[in-house]
Formats: C-alpha cells, structure tokens, sequence
C-alpha cells in the first residue's frame, strides 16, 4: 500500500515540532513530504508535491489557511486545522467533514482526526469534503447557505444546509427530507445531527424530529402541538421540548 503523502504548515516552529513529533506514530501509513513555516511557501510545496493530507494552522502572517487553500492547485486532498478559530469557520469546517484540532493539541484528537483522515483518503471521499469546504469558506458567516457532507451507505452526499427541511430519527440513522421532496438516509444518528446543525436554524421538537425553523408553515396548539412544515408534513412537538421549540420561534421572528 501506497504511503500518504503529508504537507505540515505552522508559522511557529515550535508548532510545526509538535505536528511533526505527533506524526511519528504513523511513519507506517503517513510520509511527511515538508514541512513550512512560511504560507507562501507551503503553497509552491502544495503544487509542487500534491499531497494527500494537509494539517495547517489557520491564523499566519501574510497569508491565512484560507488564502492558502484558494490558491492552491490540488483539489484531491485532505484537509486538518489547527485552530483556536471562531465558530462560524468551526460550523464550516464540521459542515464539510473536515476535521480541527484546538491547540493546544491533543494527542487523542490528534489521532482520531488523523485516523479518519487516512480513511478518507483510502475511501477516495476526499474531492466531495474539498469543494463542500472551499464553499463553505465563502458561507463563514451565512451557515445557512453552507453545504453538508452526508455519510450514507454509498460514500457521502453533500447537500446546502438551506435545502433541509427536517431530519428523522430511524433507529440508529437518520432520514433527511429535503425541500425538492427527495429523502435519503444518513449512517449517523439524529443525536449527532442535533450537535452539529445550527441551532440558530435547526431546533429539536421531539426525540424523532429535527426542524429546519425556515421551512415550517404553521404552529398548531396542543399538549405538545404539532408543526406544519412546507411540504405538508404535520410532526409532532413532544411536551417537554414545546417551550424550548416556542422561545425560539418567538426570537427568530419576534413575535
């Protein structure tokens, strides 16, 4: 099996130590092929080499992570940051499937994020994580309108977050209902999808359903009430979740 090919980008050295010393454990599968402190040299390394994984700091002189990636040739890569970033690049980052690492790093995280990395990589699901981050990176601050990686059984879908009408628990899946009336099933659970939406868009009205709060037509009372969504579907809204469901719909439309 074929090494992967690494790139390391840290305008601190003593950064770019840490990545290097914590990329040692997987000499076996990862060959580091450079090492830049310099962002504009990391992008002639980038062309030049074409890696497979990039891990990256976000915040450098001259040129951010985001420069860096617009002016790149590679389209087939994987991409990592290390980060101390805002929530809004933290949303596009977890929207695309990309992964971060907080500094200071953990070796934990750092070896969970390397690991799925390298599936990726092997699973050659990488192109769709890239364009859906390049097009979230110009969504920073309208999540909205940001695109979402999908694990399904095929690979992943990638999908605008806006296109989402509500999200259904099916045992251990979910099932995504879009506003074009399709549906598809994803391999995660609606657990983990209520951790990553924007809770500014998507709220949880009951143990089975996620709402996308732009696409609901109507509130109708009741013990728990229901909801109408634009595509006609009544979905319950449990007692225990009415009033938290109430006070947002209350601050997006201020009623």
């Amino acid at each position: 099996m074929n090494l992967i090919k690494a790139i390391l980008v840290d305008d601190e050295p003593r950064g770019l130590k840490i990545l290097e010393l914590l990329m040692r454990g997987y000499t076996g599968e990862v060959a580091v092929v450079a090492s830049c402190t310099d962002p504009e040299d990391a992008i002639i390394q980038i062309n030049q080499l074409q890696p497979d994984l990039l891990i990256m700091d976000i915040q450098m002189p001259n040129l951010n992570a985001f420069d860096v990636l617009s002016a790149i040739q590679a389209r087939h890569i994987e991409v990592i940051f290390a980060t101390a970033y805002n929530s809004y690049a933290l949303r596009a980052f977890q929207y695309s499937a990309v992964d971060y690492l907080l500094k200071p790093i953990d070796e934990d995280h750092f070896s969970r994020a390397i690991n799925k990395a390298i599936e990726r990589i092997r699973s050659k699901h990488v192109h769709q994580n890239y364009e859906a981050l390049l097009y979230n990176i110009q969504k920073l601050k309208h999540t909205d309108d940001m695109k979402i990686c999908i694990p399904d059984s095929k690979g992943f879908r990638v999908i605008r977050v806006a296109d989402i009408l509500y999200c259904e628990a099916e045992s251990c899946y979910t099932i995504f209902h879009l506003d074009n009336k399709t549906s598809f099933m994803s391999s995660r659970t609606l657990a983990e999808y209520d951790a990553l939406l924007d809770p500014d868009h998507f709220v949880r009205i009951h143990r089975s359903y996620i709402v996308n709060i732009r696409h609901i037509r109507e509130y109708q009372k009741g013990e728990g009430g229901f909801v109408v969504m634009n595509n006609q579907k009544m979905l319950e809204v449990s007692r225990r979740r009415k009033e938290e469901f109430i006070a947002k719909m209350k601050s997006l439309y201020k009623l």
